[in-house]
C-alpha cells in the first residue's frame, strides 16, 4: 500500500517537479486501492476438556482502501470454508468422533487508519475499528451431530509497519488485538434452536508480508495467525457453550490494483 503511494509521489516529482509535483501527489494519495486475496489455512477449535475440531479452510479475502491524506478507511471481507474432524464425546461421556463436519467463516471489519512517522526506513500504520466474525458448524452429516452458529460483534486495534528492501521489494509486519463486544451462539439441537450468549472474550492477529510492486504487477505472499478465546456462555434450558479457543494460520496471496 505504501510502496504504491511512494512510488507515485516519486514519478510525479520528477516529471514535474516541486509544488506543482506536490500538489499533483496528493490527488495521487486520495486514489482507492483495491485487493484480492486467495488464501488456506489450518483451523483448530478446542472447548479444553471437551471437545476439539481441525480441519482445512479455503477462502478469499477482499479489501478497499481509500485514503485521505495521511488517513484512510477501509473495508474488509473474507469467507472461507472446509471440513474438519471433531474428537471429542456424547453428552453421556461416551468418547466419540466425526469425520466430515463442513465450517464457514465469514470475517467482514470497518477500520480507520493514520499514517505515522517514518523512523529508522519503518513506516507505520496506525488502526482500529469494528468487526464481525460468523463461525458456522455444520455436523449434520452424522447422527450425533448439529448446526450451529457462532457470532462476534469485536472492537480491533492495530499496527501495521512497512519498510523498503532492494529493488521492488517491501516488507511489512502487523499486529493487532480483538475485545469482544458481544458473541451470540445458535444451537439448531434436534429443531430446537438455543441461544447462548457470550462474555468476555478477547483475540489477536499476527501477520507478515513480503510484497513486490513493479509497473505490471503487485503482489505479495502473506502468512498469517489469528487467534481467539470466549469464556463460558449463559445457560438455556440447560444448554451452554463451553468456554473455547480457536486458532487459525495460514497463507494469502495478495494481489493490489
Amino acid at each position: 500500500m505504501m510502496v504504491c503511494r511512494m512510488l507515485a509521489v516519486c514519478v510525479l516529482w520528477a516529471a514535474v517537479g516541486g509544488q506543482d509535483a506536490k500538489a499533483a501527489a496528493e490527488d495521487v494519495l486520495t486514489a482507492p486501492c483495491w485487493e484480492i486475496a486467495p488464501e488456506i489455512s489450518v483451523f483448530h477449535y478446542e472447548e479444553p476438556g471437551v471437545m476439539r475440531d481441525n480441519g482445512l479452510l479455503y477462502g478469499v479475502a477482499g479489501a478497499y482502501t481509500r485514503y485521505r491524506g495521511d488517513r484512510l478507511f477501509r473495508v474488509e471481507g473474507e469467507f472461507a470454508l472446509g471440513t474438519v474432524d471433531y474428537d471429542g464425546a456424547l453428552m453421556d461421556g461416551t468418547p466419540y468422533t466425526m469425520e466430515g463436519s463442513h465450517d464457514y467463516l465469514l470475517n467482514l471489519r470497518l477500520l480507520w487508519g493514520q499514517q505515522g512517522e517514518v523512523e529508522e526506513g519503518w513506516e507505520r500504520r496506525f488502526h482500529g475499528g469494528i468487526g464481525y466474525r460468523g463461525l458456522n458448524d455444520d455436523s449434520t452429516q452424522d447422527p450425533a451431530g448439529y448446526d450451529r452458529q457462532s457470532n462476534y460483534l469485536y472492537l480491533l486495534l492495530g499496527l501495521k509497519t512497512y519498510r523498503a528492501l532492494a529493488g521492488h521489494w517491501q516488507i511489512a509486519f502487523g499486529g493487532e488485538f480483538d475485545m469482544l463486544l458481544l458473541g451470540v451462539q445458535l444451537s439448531d439441537i434436534y429443531g430446537e434452536v438455543i441461544t447462548n450468549v457470550q462474555w468476555p472474550g478477547l483475540g489477536g492477529r499476527a501477520s507478515a508480508e513480503l510484497r513486490c510492486r513493479t509497473p505490471s504487477v503487485d503482489f505479495a505472499v502473506a502468512p498469517f495467525v489469528q487467534y481467539w478465546w470466549v469464556d463460558d456462555s449463559s445457560t438455556t434450558d440447560g444448554w451452554y457453550e463451553p468456554r473455547n479457543q480457536s486458532f487459525q494460520y495460514g497463507l494469502s496471496l495478495i494481489w493490489r490494483f
